[in-house]
């Protein structure tokens, strides 16, 4: 792994401090998990958005072919953005 430089803000970098301290980790290891979360939460946040919309559509599908015609455009759409 090469080493990166990043600047964080005192406040951020106490919380980070302190929660390497408390857990036994380095300070490096700790900013590296958070980071990670934070990535993982943004991904997953806009899973469910689009769930929502999705599951939304297809409860005000005029019919039962059209709501599973919207499940399959979902499923198109998510793999074409791959």
């Amino acid at each position: 792994m090469t080493p990166k430089t990043i600047t964080l803000d005192d406040d951020v970098f106490e919380q980070v401090k302190q929660r390497a301290e408390a857990e036994g980790k380095t300070v490096e290891e700790t900013a590296n998990e958070a980071v990670r979360l934070g990535l993982s939460e943004d991904r997953w946040q806009k899973l469910v958005k689009r769930g929502r919309t999705y599951s939304r559509d297809m409860a005000e599908a005029p019919t039962e072919d059209d709501a599973v015609q919207i499940a399959v455009d979902a499923v198109h759409e998510h793999r074409s953005a791959r």
